[in-house]
């Protein structure tokens, strides 16, 4: 049993270096940095490792005027306004290995405030100056995952959360922002294969341990 349970873990760790060497991360994708004041929100805030341009920033939920909703995950998400300047906010990203890649991230929408403030904003995804998603957030929605692949070669890219330009007070809540490679067939194969060879040739020893009388439980 012992034996069992090691070949278990060390398959593990093996499939989980190799998954970790495809990975791809997202820094500050929850936007809990830097810590705001409890109910609170601030414009262009520094040290977030996002860059922030224009109507766009940090909320502490719910963020005081704002009256977003809770954060999914700590205390803290992003936010893009309409208005009169649309607002953006970016990140520089290293990607490792060329490929198709996944961007997902939980997106909510403001609530009426009753005085012209909603959450019907419109906005892009980007890298670099490729469009890779548009969507729209509607009044009052709660936070909703979103998805969409991209392919990215090697090297520096931007990654860009931009609204679009209506005229009106709309504003999105973002948080939990997150890359994921998306395999290859024939990586999963080799993998597969990979590991079906190392448990055959495991239990072509096994069995001829148990014929020499040293099987070992």
């Amino acid at each position: 049993m012992r034996r069992a349970t090691g070949l278990t873990a060390a398959v593990a760790i093996w499939l989980g270096a190799l998954a970790s060497s495809f990975g791809q991360s997202v820094a500050n994708g929850s936007f809990e940095t830097p810590v705001l004041s409890s109910n609170s929100f601030l414009y262009d805030p520094s040290g977030a490792t996002w860059t922030f341009l224009n109507n766009a920033g940090i909320i502490n939920a719910p963020g005081a005027g704002f009256f977003g909703p809770l954060a999914p995950d700590g205390n803290q998400y992003a936010f893009l306004q309409s208005a009169n300047n649309p607002g953006a906010f970016s990140q520089s990203i290293t990607f490792s290995l060329p490929g198709t890649y996944q961007l997902s991230y939980l997106v909510a929408g403001r609530s009426d405030n009753g005085h012209g403030a909603a959450g019907n904003l419109a906005y892009q995804v980007l890298l670099d100056s490729l469009v890779i998603g548009n969507d729209a957030t509607a009044t009052g929605q709660p936070f909703t995952i979103r998805s969409f692949n991209f392919v990215a070669s090697s090297g520096d890219h931007t990654l860009t959360f931009e609204s679009v330009a209506n005229g009106a007070d709309n504003t999105a809540f973002f948080d939990l922002v997150a890359i994921q490679p998306v395999p290859e067939p024939a990586v999963g194969v080799l993998l597969l294969s990979s590991l079906s060879g190392f448990l055959f040739i495991r239990a072509v020893k096994r069995h001829q341990r148990i014929n020499n009388g040293s099987a070992l439980i």
